[in-house]
């Protein structure tokens, strides 16, 4: 269970943001524990600090996760039950937003950005994020992918969760590592991403979107056009997210 959220300069671990989540009320706290603003400053000084990382410290029955950016570092603090991976990804997302938005302003920010529009529903949104999949949406996307490969002249379709596990398609064995290896540095978009990206597997271009916390890939056949498989890709995204809010 994620209990609270804050965003902190990178190089001196000054204050940005807080909300909490505790007792599932959602509130806006401008005090943390020291020992966040030692730790920040401590791994934000290191070269070898990984910006495709969590880095997660246990005390007094909470977990501590730490993901850093360029100038701000993301932390959370979550009971010993939550589930690592996929709340790496909410942080790298929400970062990544972050920054995109509000990342001009930061270095020159002093004190809280509680104020700042939009920053409360920003972090709202991807810590929030449900990302259980009820009975309705797997059959949702069985019945979605089944339906592109019987509409559309491509080679494969599927749909990955979070973690990488395939939930519904015809995806090769040769192929599916590669596309896990690409959903385990991509991030969760609170909506659905506008354009898709390609990678190269075997001779196939292979689109995919993001849809919340899952991961749709579809395949051109060998040496052809990716022209299907791109409408392909975006009628399951679209359709999903129709269907998951």
């Amino acid at each position: 269970m994620i209990l609270r959220v804050f965003l902190l300069r990178r190089d001196v671990g000054e204050h940005l943001y807080g909300m909490s989540f505790e007792d599932d009320v959602s509130e806006h706290i401008t005090s943390m524990p020291p020992h966040i603003r030692a730790c920040v400053t401590l791994f934000g000084s290191r070269e070898s600090t990984a910006h495709d990382r969590a880095y997660t410290l246990e005390q007094d029955d909470l977990v501590w996760v730490y993901v850093f950016f360029e100038m701000f570092a993301v932390v959370v603090s979550t009971t010993p039950d939550e589930d690592i991976p996929p709340l790496r990804k909410r942080m790298f997302s929400l970062g990544k937003a972050f920054a995109k938005s509000y990342g001009h302003i930061i270095a020159s920010w002093s004190g809280d950005m509680g104020d700042i529009e939009g920053v409360d529903t920003l972090v709202e949104q991807y810590m929030r994020l449900n990302l259980d999949l009820g009975s309705d949406i797997l059959s949702k996307i069985e019945s979605l992918v089944n339906t592109i490969l019987e509409n559309y002249a491509v080679a494969y379709a599927g749909v990955f969760d979070a973690g990488g596990t395939l939930l519904s398609g015809d995806i090769p064995d040769s192929h599916i590592q590669r596309i896990q290896d690409e959903i385990s540095v991509a991030g969760i978009d609170s909506g659905v991403e506008l354009m898709p990206h390609a990678l190269e597997i075997q001779g196939h271009s292979v689109q995919m979107l993001r849809v919340s916390s899952l991961s749709i890939a579809v395949a051109a056949y060998r040496d052809e056009s990716r022209m299907a498989a791109t409408k392909a890709v975006s009628e399951i995204a679209q359709a999903l997210h129709e269907a998951m809010n």
